[in-house]
This record gives C-alpha cells, structure tokens and sequence, in this order.
C-alpha cells in the first residue's frame, strides 16, 4: 500500500502538466480506500478512460497491470511489519545500536571495493524510493562535497528511464531498506535485471534474496528495526565518505 501511495504522489508532485495520467493519480488517490475492490473496469469507469489507459498507467508508475497494482493493497495487511507501530523512547535507541553495530562490522575490505567502485565509475545514478528519498539526497550531497557528482532523481520515474542509458562504466546505487520494490512483481525489477554497469544494493534485507539483481549487496541493519532505517542509512553515508 505505502509504494502505491507514494508512487502516485510523486506522480501528482512531478508532474509539469495536468494531463490524463495526472488525472489517473489523483482520481485513484480520491478513491484510496476503494481500489481494493476495483475491477479493471470499475477504476476506469471511475476514471473516466478506457481500460487500457488505466493499465498503461500502472506500468508507468512501476506496476504490471491494474490487478498487480491492486495487489499491493490487498497485501498491506498481511506484510505490515511490527517496527512500523511507534517505538519508545528507549526501544528506538536500542533499535539504532543494533544497526550502528551491524555498520561497524562491515568488512574493511567490501567498505573499501564500493568506495574504489565510486570513484572510477563514470556515471553514478542513486535510486532511492518512498521515504527514503531524502536520504538518497543526503547521499548524493556528500559524493559532490567529496568531489564526486551522481545523479539523483527524486521522481521515480525518471529514475526509471536513467537505467535505460546507463553503460558497463557506470554505478546504480539502489536504497531500499526492505527490498520491497525489488520484487519480480514489479517493473523495477526488470528495469535493473537489463541495466548495464554495476549495481549496489543498500539495504537491511538479507542479502541472498537479491543475489541475482546486484553486484554488491551492503546490509546495514536488521529488518525488524527499518523504524530506524532513516538514522541508520545517514551514518552508514558518514562511514562511506569516511
């Protein structure tokens, strides 16, 4: 639920013309709570298009089809994860040093061969999604303060397109904490699958579940303290530019 959201805000957010997608967005973000009992037909009838556009639209926002979009509604509940209920005080704190300890017992050596891949690449595109795009941000901040400039699209759709471009001299660094969007469900996953270059995952999901998509995968904390993902990814940055 929360990547279709955002998904569909940033599409409202960036979008220069209020054309018919633009449309789409806002009238499925008016009808949140209905989607999940939405055929194909009803959301284009509430729409007002053709059934079609209302699928073309979902692949433009990152989704197979309507009924794949719809999915991730259903599936909410399900996945919803325990460290999304607020924490304490205290919990939050314990959270953090759990992660800040995961940090410190990366391998010298695998810190030191993403910093040599940094450095050489030629092009360097940072895919960072939902949330935690204003780290993404932060990130490409202190590459140009360190005298390296990457790329860093907010709109997740041209961050889509950049992978299309990209050659065997360039670096996709991709944050995401729960690794939710790299799903086969989702286009994305494709998207990064054809892209040329080398491909770094950030993330606290266990490596071996992305094996087939990057080159190198940095775990940085626990998924069951992605509550504190936000904390963790600015100091994992401070160690990286260290």
């Amino acid at each position: 639920m929360e990547t279709l959201i955002y998904n569909l805000l940033a599409y409202i957010n960036n979008s220069l013309d209020k054309d018919i997608n633009y449309h789409i967005a806002k009238t499925l973000l008016e009808n949140f709570n209905k989607i999940e009992g939405f055929s194909l037909e009803t959301a284009a009838e509430v729409c007002n298009v053709a059934p079609s556009t209302i699928n073309r639209f979902c692949k433009r926002i990152g989704f197979r089809n309507f009924s794949n979009l719809r999915n991730s509604v259903n599936n909410f509940g399900a996945s919803l994860e325990k460290s999304d209920i607020s924490l304490s005080g205290d919990s939050f704190i314990e959270q953090l040093k759990e992660n800040v300890e995961m940090i410190e017992n990366i391998p010298k050596e695998q810190i030191e061969r993403i910093v040599k891949q940094i450095s050489k690449s030629r092009r360097i595109v940072i895919l960072g999604f939902e949330k935690h795009q204003i780290q993404a941000l932060e990130l490409q901040k202190k590459l140009l303060l360190a005298g390296k400039f990457c790329e860093c699209n907010t709109n997740i759709f041209k961050q889509m397109e950049a992978l299309d471009t990209l050659t065997e001299e360039d670096l996709i660094i991709t944050i995401s904490i729960q690794g939710c969007l790299l799903s086969e469900k989702f286009l994305l996953f494709e998207k990064i699958k054809r892209t040329k270059g080398k491909k770094l995952l950030i993330t606290f999901s266990k490596p071996q579940q992305h094996l087939e998509l990057f080159d190198e995968i940095l775990q940085c904390g626990k998924i069951e303290n992605n509550a504190v993902s936000s904390q963790t990814l600015l100091r994992l940055f401070d160690v990286l530019i260290h």
